[in-house]
């Protein structure tokens, strides 16, 4: 038994958080004392604009910080593994020493925070309004963390009561809550979230879309296929959101009617997390060649061509086989053309598709790259990048649709959406639909945005997805599978958060 603050981290720093986020007015709060962060309208508007910090922080991914984060967009089946995240991705570290324990300790802090507003707003005199939109919006949030939590580690604490001065050090028994209890939380709270939210909100702002596609996701770990379906139905015939042209989707302005739910970052307000503008994130370098060290000097950087780059994990030919390259959109426009077109001034193929010695056998000069975190705006040199972020998006919701129908026998709908996606794209309908169907079309549309793993997971069939596509190498010459164990589809649990809890509560089976 420990004190219940033992695994809530850097709760204090909360304090001092900022708004969140471009869609919040801007008001001045040096007036607001933590004192009555939680005991007034204004103050809980302070509270709620840090809690969105905090939940932006957590999913960020970054070079140094939030490495699990980069680890989820790496591990499926989808991806070589360069150099980074090597050792860690079923692998000698992935151990509970050496796994990044942020998504553990950052998630609990994330809950602690969300419970705190929650528990809060009911004392406060304010319009019930306003009452409800900053309950539905935390709920959403601590929501979100449960579910990140149950999909990473399966076992997990289940604990609503937020930490005050008051409560700080008493004695909690700390075990692991039953699926159908962690299910029980996540859904109330999304229900709750669903009867009081709207569609129509600002950019980076929880909304009744974000709780319904939510809702449909947690409904589909259950097999509840009527909810999940009833969800995604709601979401496609009345949220007024929309498919939108493919070279729209990942373009400079994502807050369009494709996104669901959007991180909001700016560079002039931002600077660290606890700024409004958030901190930078590094998707843009990851998943990229650096074009600009192949041979012959015909190329510099350029953001055309990804700009700094990392190259550190890359689409592998898995990926690659799933388009055809003849017809669908998503292979021009997702990703950077295999064939570089030189762009260095005075240089002999200026302008011209480069040489067969310009291609080199090393994935960081030169390998299939990904577009979709491409942004013009940062500067030469820096690969580190404040482009908002699309966490949700109608064609997902579309596939989760697809999927449900499928499941409840409904053919002709699951194909109506899983088609309405391969329209856009260009490609012929599909004529029959089963799960590997939409797997493979889930792969064409969502790649390295952070969401494949945990659907491989949940249809059963991540080891054998990974143990067949995902390589690891430098070059063609050394690309090898290195095989994932089937403990590997839970993280271990941070030993150091084990040895808090007093060493009771139990560490993930294979660890």
């Amino acid at each position: 038994m420990k004190s219940r603050n033992t695994i809530i981290l850097f709760i204090s720093g909360f304090l001092f958080l900022t708004s969140c986020s471009k869609w919040l007015e801007e008001e001045n709060f040096t007036q607001i004392s933590s004192d009555n962060l939680y005991t007034s309208e204004q103050g809980l508007g302070v509270s709620l604009g840090g809690l969105y910090n905090l939940q932006r922080a957590y999913e960020r991914v970054n070079y140094g910080a939030n490495l699990g984060n980069l680890w989820v967009y790496c591990a499926d089946d989808l991806a070589n593994t360069r150099t980074f995240n090597d050792a860690t991705i079923y692998k000698a570290n992935m151990t509970p020493a050496n796994m990044p324990s942020e998504k553990w300790t950052s998630g609990y802090q994330l809950i602690d925070r969300a419970s705190a507003i929650i528990s809060a707003v009911p004392k406060v005199s304010m319009p019930e309004a306003n009452k409800n939109r900053i309950l539905a919006e935390s709920k959403v949030i601590r929501a979100m963390a449960f579910f990140k939590l149950f999909q990473l580690y399966d076992n997990i604490l289940i604990d609503t009561i937020a930490t005050t001065t008051q409560n700080a050090f008493d004695v909690v028994v700390y075990k692991p809550a039953s699926r159908q209890d962690v299910f029980k939380v996540i859904n109330s709270d999304l229900d709750f979230a669903i009867s009081k939210l709207s569609y129509t909100v600002k950019p980076g702002q929880v909304g009744l879309a974000l709780a319904r596609h939510m809702r449909a996701q947690t409904a589909a770990w259950a097999e509840d296929w009527d909810t999940m379906a009833t969800q995604c139905d709601e979401i496609i015939s009345k949220s007024g959101l929309s498919l939108q042209p493919l070279d729209k989707v990942f373009a400079e302005d994502l807050n369009h009617k494709e996104a669901i739910y959007t991180y909001q970052n700016d560079e002039i307000l931002g600077g660290s997390s606890n700024l409004a503008g958030g901190s930078v994130h590094s998707l843009s370098a990851y998943f990229n060649a650096r074009y600009y060290e192949m041979p012959g000097g015909y190329m510099i950087e350029d953001n055309n061509w990804g700009g700094n780059c990392f190259a550190w994990s890359t689409p592998n030919n898995y990926l690659k086989g799933l388009y055809d390259k003849t017809v669908d959109k998503r292979y021009t426009t997702y990703f950077y053309p295999e064939i570089v077109i030189g762009n260095k001034p005075g240089t002999a193929y200026y302008g011209l598709p480069l040489p067969a010695s310009a291609y080199p056998d090393n994935f960081r000069q030169y390998c299939f790259s990904l577009k979709k975190y491409q942004d013009f705006s940062k500067p030469n040199g820096r690969a580190d990048s404040y482009k908002d972020v699309i966490a949700y998006r109608l064609a997902e919701t579309f596939l989760l649709g697809a999927e449900a129908h499928w499941r409840k026998n409904n053919t002709t709908k699951a194909l109506e959406y899983i088609n309405k996606v391969r329209q856009r794209a260009g490609v012929p309908n599909f004529t029959t639909i089963d799960q590997k169907t939409i797997l493979e079309e889930s792969a064409r549309e969502l790649c390295f945005e952070g969401n494949r793993w945990f659907l491989l997971k949940r249809m059963g069939v991540l080891t054998e997805q990974v143990n067949k596509y995902h390589t690891y190498g430098s070059a063609k010459t050394n690309q090898v599978i290195a095989p994932m164990l089937p403990y590997h589809v839970r993280w271990p649990i941070p030993q150091g958060q084990i040895d808090l809890m007093g060493g009771t509560f139990p560490q993930n089976t294979g660890y």
